[in-house]
């Protein structure tokens, strides 16, 4: 992270791929794409190529990241039927059952929710 901090492209790009795939921090494809924008603007030819990956995996795992969202069918009846936006996607490949998008509601609160929810 330190040398991340001083623009060093190569660690940027990999700080970027450990927040994609959950290597030692909590995976947040969010934080993954910041990352790898600042590596492409620091002209890091591998960032892009991550880049075009996590925009893949966004596309067929996490459809719903950036896009306006609805909540239902949770636990807390009076979340249901509130909307947001999901603002990120936390992968966990070893188990599936873990993902979740999180969700910044229109009244500014922010939810961690099962993809079945919205």
């Amino acid at each position: 992270e330190k040398a991340a901090a001083q623009d060093q492209p190569s660690a940027v790009s990999s700080l970027g791929t450990m927040y994609g795939n959950g290597e030692g921090v909590t995976p947040s494809w969010r934080r993954a794409r910041e990352y790898f924008e600042r590596g492409i603007e620091l002209g890091d030819s591998m960032s892009v190529k991550n880049m075009q990956g996590l925009t893949e995996c966004i596309q067929k795992v996490a459809p719903l990241m950036d896009k306006r969202v609805e909540l239902h069918g949770t636990s807390g009846a009076d979340m249901n039927g509130k909307r947001g936006v999901a603002t990120d996607y936390h992968w966990y490949p070893a188990d599936r059952t873990k993902e979740r998008y999180t969700v910044k509601l229109d009244g500014g609160e922010a939810f961690k929710v099962k993809p079945a929810n919205l």
